[in-house]
């Protein structure tokens, strides 16, 4: 029996699916189907139908050993600001900590605690803890919580009082507790508070996803293990992805990554991954991605979560293309509806856009069109009275957007409308003018032409000369997509470098015109490593772009679900951490969770950090029923300068991990 592997991406327009087969790295089937906002599991069921739809496949359910799923649900519950608020415990906070935390912003006063407690930074008790005050709490306030974050100061030096105080919780609540110090060892006590708390405020909207997700995989059959990608590009068994959905928050870039490694077989590129609303870069040394071990940055605020290290960029093949600035071309940050799709869906609209392109005068957003966005219910209770009325005008089916922009009231309210996300808004996009080109066939073609022609009517790039239509409307396209690849470029140039690029830059700009000169000054610059590109419209940009940077272009095949191929490829990455500190006069001491050993030799002290990181990753891996491959342990050590040996060593921490691979 074969043991193939499902790879699961929930993407902002398409939920992805593929059979992976991880021996031969070959995918057997890959699926599209549309993405269901505000309930993920819809377009994930839809798109395991799908995979188990085609008779002539050489896999069958019983040959599926895992399915792993990438997903943008963490993400998207943190930027709409969405799940439950959850009890915060601070222990040993004072005001201005409590303050620097910026738990208001996530919860609201009553449901914070502070009581007495903590350690100091050697490990040693700085208070006694207050249980007492805590269970007032939690038989008062806290009685219909579910969902609670606890932080200590100096938890990572010493954790009983976060221990301590979330077993109680338990006992009292029965409810789930994210103790600030099993997410991460960042010293900083406010900002793991800050990330303590987003983790318990999303952990109600993981379990109800995953718990819909595995009804889908019933109802299939499917009696296999599920896993959940992580922001470094590991996977996690969903179980432990429940405890901590933080750690989920950046799973789809992540993914792209592991995807197109796996894809590739290369170990050092740079990769870009583009998509409808976005484009997500990063580089990848020895076979993985870059990660920041910590300061993933969500809520505008700080975390203390590793992340890989990537760049967002608004820049998509949805990306609206500004018709409205006479004889220039500028792509705007806004994600709509491309023109070719809205057709393509609606045949009325091909109708009406093909009229309306015959026409030479009186084009004025003729190619916009609004139409109701789906889970309007969620909406009802945020909208005003006439905000109300204007939704009831729109309507289930597209309707041209010039029936109410002639008033500013409506032009306001629909501004606000779309910004929500209640509506949607038809546009020209890059992939319109890659359709024009013959680089994309996904839609309506017919529309394509007619939204390009009647832009460049509007903004004076195409003529009313029936004898040049053909030929200045294939320039139109070509200046659309030259743009985009001016953009993309800039984009890998500072992904590159870790610089900013500016647009004004005289040295970019003249680098990227097709002469590369400046007066007298010839401006070349050279990628060092290959360029690896995936996303729909990977293959209409990112040739040109590899030939601007000098460099060999890789899109490989599959590379418009490379997402669920880095979820069906994953590894399991298990980690752990020690560290080592000399206080004055106390010797040496070893910090591990609630443990403090001490020691008179430095060289001692590490060796049983070291040994404790490693009993400890092996201890996690035989809670997760895998076997325990190689284990690598990094030391970062201070040491005092001109010291002999260790006997000047001031601090150290010690990492470790190993990777299981599944399959």
């Amino acid at each position: 029996m074969k043991s193939y592997k499902i790879g699961i991406d929930t993407g902002g327009t398409y939920t992805d699916a593929v059979v992976f087969d991880p021996v031969d790295k070959k995918v057997l089937k890959s699926v599209k189907a549309l993405t269901s906002h505000g309930r993920l599991e819809l377009g994930i069921v839809s798109a395991l139908k799908d995979l188990f739809q085609d008779k002539k496949a050489v896999y069958r359910v019983s040959d599926i050993g895992l399915v792993s799923l990438s997903t943008t649900l963490a993400t998207n519950s943190l930027v709409e600001k969405k799940g439950t608020d959850p009890g915060v415990v601070l222990i040993g906070f004072s005001d201005d900590m409590e303050q620097r935390s910026h738990l208001k912003d996530l919860v609201s006063q009553e449901r914070i605690l502070r009581i007495p407690g903590g350690h100091r930074y050697d490990g040693s008790e700085k208070n006694p803890l207050n249980l007492k005050k805590l269970q007032q709490f939690l038989e008062t306030s806290g009685k219909s919580l579910k969902n609670f974050a606890v932080a200590s100061n100096y938890s990572v030096r010493n954790s009983e009082h976060e221990i301590l105080a979330g077993e109680l919780i338990e006992q009292v609540t029965r409810g789930r507790v994210s103790l600030s110090s099993s997410l991460t060892s960042d010293l900083n006590s406010p900002r793991r508070a800050y990330s303590a708390t987003l983790n318990a405020k999303i952990q109600a909207l993981m379990e109800e996803f995953v718990d819909a997700v595995k009804r889908a995989m019933a109802e299939l059959k499917l009696e296999v293990p599920l896993m959940m990608v992580k922001s470094d590009g590991s996977i996690d068994p969903v179980e432990r992805a429940l405890d901590r959905p933080i750690e989920t928050v950046a799973s789809g870039p992540a993914a792209s990554v592991i995807g197109a490694c796996s894809l590739t077989g290369l170990k050092d590129f740079v990769i870009s991954d583009i998509g409808g609303t976005t484009t997500d870069t990063a580089v990848v040394e020895g076979g993985w991605p870059l990660v920041e071990k910590h300061h993933a940055i969500m809520q505008e605020r700080e975390t203390s979560i590793p992340s890989i290290r990537v760049r967002s960029y608004a820049l998509g093949g949805d990306s609206e293309v500004n018709p409205e600035k006479e004889g220039e071309l500028e792509i705007l940050s806004r994600r709509v509806v491309p023109v070719s799709l809205m057709a393509y869906h609606y045949p009325e609209v091909l109708q009406n856009l093909e009229a309306a392109s015959r026409e030479m005068k009186g084009l004025h957003g003729a190619h916009r069109y609004l139409i109701k966005g789906k889970e309007q219910k969620k909406w009802e209770a945020l909208l005003v009275r006439e905000e109300a009325e204007l939704l009831e005008m729109i309507g289930d089916f597209p309707v041209p957007y010039h029936r109410f922009s002639g008033r500013a009231r409506y032009r306001a309210m629909i501004s606000r409308l779309y910004e929500m996300g209640v509506i949607q808004i038809s546009g020209l996009t890059l992939s319109d003018a890659a359709h024009v080109l013959g680089l994309q066939d996904h839609w309506s073609q017919a529309a394509a032409r007619a939204g390009l022609i009647i832009c460049g009517r509007w903004n004076g790039m195409i003529s009313e000369n029936p004898q040049t239509l053909e030929e200045e409307l294939r320039n139109y396209a070509e200046k659309i997509l030259e743009q985009s690849v001016k953009k993309s470029t800039r984009i890998i140039l500072e992904t590159l470098s870790t610089k900013t690029v500016l647009e004004e830059d005289p040295l970019v700009e003249a680098f990227l015109e097709e002469d590369g000169r400046l007066n007298q000054l010839e401006v070349q610059l050279k990628s060092s490593i290959p360029l690896v590109a995936v996303g729909g419209p990977a293959n209409t940009v990112y040739p040109e772009v590899g030939r601007k940077l000098g460099t060999e272009t890789v899109i490989p095949e599959f590379a418009s679900v490379a997402n669920a191929v880095g979820a069906a490829s994953g590894s399991v990455k298990i980690t752990a951490s020690c560290e080592v500190t000399n206080p004055e006069s106390k010797g040496f001491l070893v910090h591990h969770g609630n443990r403090v050993h001490s020691f008179q030799d430095p060289d001692q002290a590490l060796a049983d950090a070291e040994k404790l990181v490693e009993q400890t990753i092996r201890q996690k891996v035989r809670d997760m029923q895998f076997e325990c491959g190689p284990i690598e342990v990094e030391i970062d050590k201070i040491l005092i300068p001109g010291s002999d040996g260790n006997q000047g060593l001031v601090s150290a921490t010690l990492r470790g991990e190993t990777l299981v691979e599944l399959g």
